[in-house]
């Protein structure tokens, strides 16, 4: 870790010149770019080899920063995550890591209650993402320290504590998808079963054994700190481990603290993935025969495809030991043995079909069990392959866009989004657009004239023999294309408006010190009137793609015209000013205005948006100012004509 803060300092030192992530003179400070680098490049493709600086101070806040250090922003369709993070180049303790973690909190609070408050960088790297109040809760907080301490007494789930042993294994694997090594006990026994089966192609073998919980749960601590660490462990699960405690963990946790020895017959055991494995055995005592007993084994690049929740919950009980001192529960643990199933398997293909029946045993889904479906594979071939334009969607989680083609920003998005995206735009149905997100790949085998679900089978179904394709397979590549560079349209307006908003709330606070008691009140309105249009701003992502596409069934005579995006990603920036400007003053501020209108009296506008019948009561306000205002087609057919070809 030395030679890379040596490194980075080199690198960066004095950078960006208005305002240096890494100061002079100040090792300690590039310690915070190795941790942005070894956490999330991987994420965020940033670009460290070529010394972009400009694209890695977008994260870090340079010193001084009010105890927040980077500040990271993940999209997920209209929704906003933030990992907040405090790095530290020392060793902390338990009450060192909650004090680190309340300051974090505390300077958010603050900002959100005053953004002056808080120093000048934190707000200017703040000020680059959609975060406001509406996101408080979408916050998770990390530590990032020297020491070996990886837990404190009491933290919650949004708190985490990444340590130099986690960073050094991240670094180590960053690239892979699984586990490079490592060697866990067995319980010495004698009843070792294998399974080989030999074919032309490729040998497939198996293995059935019993892996110590203690183990298990020193290799779920080791690695699922952060989400790069929980990717390498679970890699090839298509299911989450355990976030939080649950009816499981406490279940695991009685028969842990009780009975141990009884785990085994209790849990169904877990399933590895691995390249390579050897058993390690020993001579056993006291036999005349010499018989030779497994006391380990050795994994290779592997991954636990089922079991993740007995895993994680294994890693919770130790944590919370080990916080308590607790030895006998310590002593515990490893008394317990959990069933294993190891599969040496190398064919990719077969290793993606094991992930899914495992999987599959769960009655949870996921649209990765929908990954080798024909129409998801169908998708994915027909949008990135064959003339332009080409449109890489993740039907995989995890997967990457191919190196060979060139895409642009908004050709990159996932079979979910694309989904979202599909209700809100060709249907005009926005509110199904949110509220279907968690149920789109679930199963309902009460219905079996749909494929998958319902609304599934609206969106993907292929059946091109008998015309009952889903709507994204009556649509053109070019139609698709569309949809997605609306939807990015949208977001770059969004920011475009929040700033012209914030700008003048914060002129008439400005205004509102000075003003007499008769000034305030009036003030004071226009002040809640931009604060409800911030507001709505944020979450209006869904109804503004149905009010563009209310506006194009209305009004387009012409559907060839493509927009023109070698000019909108081109040197000269003006175009693109000029078309999210336009875009905002024709769809984003008219959705605004719709919903405002519609919602007042409503205490809470984010939850007016959230409830099914606001979507007939938008779309039927929108249809009807359409039908008796002439402008709107005018000012479409400009619009079109000005950025469209």
């Amino acid at each position: 870790m030395d030679d890379i803060i040596n490194e980075y300092y080199e690198l960066f030192k004095g950078l960006p010149n208005y305002g240096p992530i890494v100061r002079n003179n100040i090792k300690e400070d590039a310690f915070t770019v190795a941790v942005l680098e070894i956490m999330y490049n991987k994420i965020l493709n940033l670009d460290f080899i070529d010394k972009n600086v400009d694209s890695i101070a977008k994260y870090i806040v340079a010193p001084p920063d009010s105890g927040i250090d980077i500040f990271i922003e993940h999209e997920d369709g209209d929704e906003y995550y933030y990992d907040i993070i405090q790095v530290k180049y020392t060793k902390l303790g338990q009450q060192d890591i909650k004090q680190c973690l309340a300051m974090m909190q505390r300077t958010i609070k603050d900002f959100l209650k005053d953004p002056q408050s808080v120093h000048k960088n934190l707000r200017k790297v703040i000020s680059k993402t959609n975060f406001d109040a509406t996101y408080k809760n979408n916050c998770t907080y990390y530590v990032v320290h020297t020491g070996d301490i990886a837990y404190a007494t009491g933290l919650k789930k949004f708190e985490k504590v990444v340590t130099l042993s986690e960073l050094k294994i991240l670094k180590e694997s960053l690239g892979a998808d699984c586990v490079p090594k490592e060697i866990l006990k067995s319980d010495g026994f004698n009843n070792f079963i294998s399974y080989n089966h030999d074919s032309d192609e490729n040998t497939e073998q198996a293995y059935l054994c019993n892996l110590n919980g203690y183990d298990l749960a020193k290799l779920n601590n080791k690695y699922t700190s952060t989400e790069v660490g929980k990717n390498i462990l679970f890699g090839q699960n298509l299911r989450d481990s355990l976030e939080n405690k649950s009816k499981t963990f406490e279940s695991m946790k009685q028969t842990i603290d009780n009975e141990p020895e009884k785990f085994w017959f209790y849990n169904n055991g877990i399933t590895i993935i691995a390249e390579g494995f050897t058993a390690d055995a020993v001579n056993t005592e006291d036999d005349e025969q010499n018989t030779k007993k497994i006391d380990s084994v050795t994994l290779e690049n592997f991954s636990i495809i089922n079991g993740a929740q007995t895993t994680s919950s294994l890693g919770i009980y130790l944590k919370e030991a080990e916080m308590n001192g607790d030895k006998e529960k310590i002593n515990n643990l490893k008394n317990v043995y959990v069933l294993t199933r190891i599969l040496v398997i190398n064919k990719p293909e077969l290793k993606d079909n094991i992930s899914i029946y495992n999987n599959m045993q769960n009655p949870i889904t996921s649209r990765d069990m929908v990954s080798n479906r024909p129409e998801q594979k169908k998708l994915y071939e027909w949008l990135i392959s064959g003339d332009n334009p080409n449109i890489f969607i993740e039907i995989r989680r995890g997967s990457r866009p191919p190196s060979h083609i060139k895409l642009l920003k908004h050709q990159i998005t996932t079979n979910e989004t694309l989904a979202q995206l599909a209700f809100a735009s060709f249907f005009r149905e926005p509110y199904t657009a949110k509220d279907k997100k968690r149920t789109l790949f679930n199963n309902d085998y009460s219905k079996e004239e749909f494929t998958i679900n319902e609304d599934y089978h609206k969106i993907f179904n292929f059946d091109d023999e008998n015309d009952k394709c889903g709507i994204l397979f009556k649509k053109t590549k070019s139609e698709i294309d569309e949809l997605l560079f609306v939807a990015y349209l949208y977001k770059e307006s969004k920011k475009y408006l929040k700033k012209e908003y914030q700008q003048r709330l914060d002129k008439q606070n400005t205004m509102l010190k000075n003003a007499d008691e008769d000034e305030r009140q009036n003030i004071n309105e226009f002040i809640n009137n931009f604060k409800t249009q911030i507001a709505i701003n944020n979450i209006c992502f869904f109804y503004c793609i149905a009010l563009y596409y209310e506006f194009k069934v209305q009004f387009d005579d012409d559907n060839n015209k493509t927009f023109n995006y070698s000019a909108f990603y081109g040197k000269d920036t003006q175009f693109k000013q000029n078309l999210i400007e336009s875009f905002s003053q024709i769809f984003l501020s008219k959705t605004i205005e719709i919903i405002k209108t519609e919602s007042a009296g409503t205490a809470n506008v984010s939850n007016w948006i959230r409830i099914k019948k606001s979507q007939d009561i938008f779309m039927k306000k929108l249809r009807n100012e359409l039908s008796v205002n002439l402008t709107f087609a005018r000012e479409y057919k400009n619009f079109i004509n000005e950025f469209k070809h």
